[in-house]
This record gives C-alpha cells, structure tokens and sequence, in this order.
C-alpha cells in the first residue's frame, strides 16, 4: 500500500509539471501569435497611409501640371491675340 502511495504521488507530481509546462507552451505561443498579428496589422496599416499619401501627392502634383499647362496655353494664345490687335509701328 505504501508503495501504491509513493506511486501516485509521483505520478501527480510527474503530471503537475507536465500540465505546467503545457500551460506555459500555450501561453508563449498565444502570445507570440498576438504579437505577430499586431504587429503585422501595424505594417499594413502603416503601408496602407503610406500609399494613399503618395497618390494623393501624385493627384495634387498631376492637378497642378495640368493647370499650369492650362495657363500656359491661354498665356500664350492671348498674347497672340494682344499681337495681332496692337497697331505695328511700321
């Protein structure tokens, strides 16, 4: 009987740590998951502003080469016009 006593005991204690450890294994893994996960959401994140930034830079750029053509061309032709109106001092 009181070898059946030292067994269970042992066996208790064998489990304990066991159980121990698995937990602990769990506990690294959940939190090494999480880690990952935020910090993986953050480099999307970050990535995502990053190229809305650089289009809508894009946009303003290409808006404001397209005026400034715009403006250029009208300079251009009114002068051509304020050419042909002005009396030639011949």
């Amino acid at each position: 009987m009181k070898n059946l006593t030292i067994g269970i005991l042992a066996l208790l204690m064998a489990s304990c740590a066991s159980i121990g450890a698995v937990m602990d294994s769990t506990k690294a893994l959940a939190a090494g998951v999480v880690d990952m996960t935020v910090g993986t959401a953050s480099n999307v994140v970050g990535a995502v502003a990053e190229d809305v930034a650089d289009t809508t830079a894009f946009v303003a750029d290409t808006a404001a080469g397209t005026v400034k053509a715009a403006a250029d061309k009208v300079d251009e032709e009114t002068d051509q016009l304020q050419d042909e109106e002005s009396p030639k001092a011949e």
